[in-house]
């Protein structure tokens, strides 16, 4: 497997063109790009000089991250300027990739936002239409540009999609080659303390095209969100079943440690991208799977 960093893990201390300095740096293979930070990186640096980067550097470039979906997205009951608004968002993180080399596109399904607004207002049979449509669609836009849509689902209520059979009952309707998986550790935790992954061995293993690592803080159940995620050297996730079941279904592609963890973001760039290497590294080798 190779080490990918997402740039979550330092947003609040760091910029793209300092990820892509430290990364390379610390010995990372990939990087996945988020895009508010990409926009920032472009209103003083071009394109070109992005691509350049890569085109000299052994850290290439991986997902970007990410698109949100909402229900209504590319239906009749769409707001037109909702609809064109993501949809050439959308096009932009395509052009990008294809301009830099990276090959996906991390698309995650429609979610409650406000993390005080209560649960995911929907059913399974709604959202797997909702997802199945639009996957499709933005599949074959993508396969224009030679991306790979990576579906994440997110297990906490405020999801659309909380289980590893929801989503993969998606991925099955929409049967396209360029439209897969990401697998995140935490995000299949936050599915009721979910401690055991054995769901990943009824996936179809080609279909998974990216891998999200990392552990989560011991708190109560109401106070688990995206801000506990921690380094995968600590904390109450199995991440090695979690690797252990991954290896068992022969995937072998990245590994990207992803936290938006507040307290990392008070700690200087350096020390960040480091400690994500470094414990990513360690927890990987242990398990055998570099």
């Amino acid at each position: 497997m190779k080490i990918s960093y997402n740039e979550a893990t330092a947003m609040g201390c760091s910029n793209l063109k300092s990820d892509l300095e430290l990364c390379e740096k610390e010995g990372f293979d990939y990087i996945e790009i988020r895009m508010d930070m990409l926009k920032e990186y472009l209103q003083h640096h071009t394109v070109s000089e992005l691509a350049d980067f890569f085109a000299n550097s052994r850290l290439k470039p991986h997902a970007i991250n990410a698109l949100y979906l909402y229900p209504e997205f590319l239906s009749d009951q769409d707001e037109p300027e909702r609809c064109k608004e993501l949809l050439a968002e959308f096009t932009f993180g395509c052009q990008i990739g294809e301009a830099i080399g990276s090959k996906e596109y991390i698309i995650v399904p429609p979610l409650q936002r406000e993390p005080k607004g209560g649960p995911f207002i929907g059913n399974v049979e709604e959202t797997k239409e909702n997802c199945v449509r639009i996957l499709s669609r933005l599949g074959t836009i993508a396969k224009k540009y030679n991306i790979k849509l990576c579906f994440e689902l997110v297990g906490f209520e405020r999801s659309s999609v909380r289980t590893v059979a929801e989503a993969d009952a998606i991925i099955r309707a929409v049967a396209m080659e360029n439209v897969g998986f990401v697998f995140d550790s935490y995000n299949l935790y936050l599915y009721q303390g979910t401690n055991e992954f054995s769901a990943l061995r009824q996936v179809q293993a080609e279909k998974i095209f990216a891998v999200h690592l990392m552990s989560g803080l011991n708190v109560p159940a109401a106070e688990r969100g995206q801000d506990k995620r921690c380094f995968a050297d600590g904390g109450v996730v199995d991440v090695d079943d979690f690797l252990q079941t991954l290896k068992a279904i022969g995937y072998d592609g990245m590994v990207s440690v992803e936290t938006f963890n507040p307290d990392y973001w008070c700690q200087n760039r350096e020390w960040v991208i480091h400690k994500a290497y470094e414990t990513t590294r360690e927890v990987l080798q242990r398990n055998g799977c570099i």
